[in-house]
């Protein structure tokens, strides 16, 4: 009972440390195949503010001649910003570079990639969020000896200031008299008094510090309320942000492929129902999306977005969906859907494996080509293909912009992570930083930049194999959904992983 209680608390805990759809890790994966410097960066933030950043970038070609990293916050801008460092070479790691930048504030940053090889130079920038989520604990080991360094500090500097006000004018080898005693002895209780009083008023302050840290300088999730109502024979979803500022000063959302909001509800316990939605914003603090015809149950919310500073976050929230009305209602038409909305209804976890192909319909089928030892805390980059009767590998089309979309969640729900070909990132964070780069670049969104933003990313978007780069944060137990869209269908593919631990 108590191991079921801690496992509980500790999951609860991790849920509440959100950022670009995560929960349960702030780190950050990006890939980029862009000839002629295909490339992996994982940036791990710290998870206090100030604190050290790690970085790593993966250079998948040969030639590397300089790797550099800087860390660049959405309110400083490239003028207020720092000369970059060198990422220097990991050891064993003929492809790994490795370096460690300051966060100095919270908010949203974006970190600049420079590599330069032989065969050219690649630029890239990963956008990350630094999120003050932990305090730093003392160890008790650490926090004796320094109570007893402190206490030897304290005895010397008494004694000494004794030992001045009582010798310090006297001749070499004359004996203080009884009133130097006396004056010596006044002395060094004044001066304990005053240190005690001194170390009173650092405590006090070190506690202030530490209060204002923990109740205004970390980061807070924003409560969202998930509610589903029947209107005309269909289910409306309505999600409400609930926030003490002002509602209508919530910061400005920017599209991410083309959607202010996505939203997964995933229904639970047996993670048997995925549904990727798109709700429309109806005010500032509500939005609000027809539910497809989706089997009645208690349903997990995971809902990203991007705010228009690049900081972007994933609320969380959950819903009862009640059953449908009438049968008639599943086929009545949503009145206010989205083209791009899905849903897939499969097994419960554990019913499926990484191994076996997964019935696609209409003869397709997806396979996981490199699925095998998974452990927490690596890097991996999950290929998976769609493949028709006849073997060969179907064209996918796009996708919102993509060649696919993925969705990774433990099973007690400590750990939910939305991917794409590019990895973890927010793709509309990365294009706010992008269209900001330039000297003389606004520092709020214009109109021509949000038009922008509303464009389809260009490419092609039938290359195979399909990969998702990834690093899970914790081991256990996790689902992975696979969406693709082949023949003007969204389609998914779901699969179960067993993650073991690093060491």
């Amino acid at each position: 009972m108590k191991r079921r209680l801690f496992s509980a608390l500790a999951a609860a805990l991790l849920l509440v440390v959100p950022a670009r759809g995560h929960v349960g890790t702030l780190n950050v994966v990006y890939e980029s195949q862009t000839p002629p410097v295909p490339l992996r960066v994982i940036i791990r933030p710290p998870g206090v503010v100030p604190g050290l950043a790690d970085i790593d970038v993966r250079v998948l070609t040969n030639g590397v001649q300089r790797v550099t990293v800087l860390p660049v916050h959405a309110h400083a801008g490239l003028k207020g910003s720092p000369p970059p460092d060198v990422a220097e070479p990991v050891e064993g790691e003929p492809d790994l570079y490795h370096a460690q930048l300051w966060l100095m504030t919270a908010g949203a940053y974006s970190v600049h990639v420079s590599v330069e090889t032989t065969n050219g130079t690649a630029k890239v920038i990963v956008p990350v969020n630094s999120l003050a989520t932990s305090r730093l604990p003392m160890t008790g080991g650490l926090g004796s000896i320094l109570a007893g360094l402190g206490l030897v500090l304290f005895l010397l500097a008494v004694s000494i200031v004794g030992a001045a006000v009582r010798e310090s004018v006297l001749a070499p080898g004359e004996t203080p008299s009884l009133r130097k005693l006396w004056m010596g002895r006044a002395a060094l209780a004044t001066a304990a008094v005053v240190l005690m009083l001194s170390l009173a008023g650092g405590r006090a302050w070190w506690n202030s510090k530490d209060s204002n840290y923990r109740n205004n300088r970390m980061f807070k999730p924003v409560e969202c309320v998930a509610s589903v109502r029947t209107q005309e024979q269909q289910r409306i979803l309505s999600l409400t942000i609930q926030t003490n500022e002002n509602r209508s000063a919530w910061p400005q959302l920017v599209p991410d492929h083309g959607k202010l909001m996505h939203v997964f509800m995933v229904r639970e316990p047996a993670l048997d129902v995925l549904a990727h939605l798109h709700p429309v914003r109806r005010n500032h603090w509500l939005f609000e999306a027809a539910l497809p015809s989706l089997p009645e149950g208690n349903y997990r919310l995971y809902a990203d977005v991007t705010h228009e500073s690049g900081f972007s976050q994933t609320l969380t929230s959950v819903a009862r969906v009640p059953a449908l009305v009438s049968e008639s209602a599943s086929a009545a038409a949503p009145i206010a859907t989205d083209p791009d909305d899905s849903w897939h209804r499969g097994n419960a976890l554990g019913s499926t494996t990484s191994n076996a192909p997964f019935d696609l319909g209409d003869g397709l089928v997806m396979k996981w080509e490199n699925a095998g030892s998974l452990k927490a805390g690596r890097e991996v980059s999950f290929r998976f293909a769609v493949v028709g009767r006849d073997g060969r590998q179907a064209r996918l089309e796009a996708y919102m912009s993509m060649l696919g979309h993925a969705a990774i969640r433990r099973d007690d729900g400590a750990v939910f992570t939305h991917l794409h070909p590019a990895g973890s990132i927010s793709v509309a964070s990365q294009q706010v930083f992008q269209l900001r780069a330039g000297e003389n670049a606004p520092r709020r969104i214009t109109p021509e930049m949000m038009e922008k933003l509303c464009q389809p990313l260009s490419g092609d978007l039938a290359i195979v194999p399909l990969t998702f780069p990834f690093e899970f944060p914790l081991p256990g137990r996790y689902r992975i959904w696979v969406q693709v869209k082949v023949a003007g269908k969204v389609r998914t593919a779901e699969f179960d992983a067993d993650v073991r631990s690093a060491g």
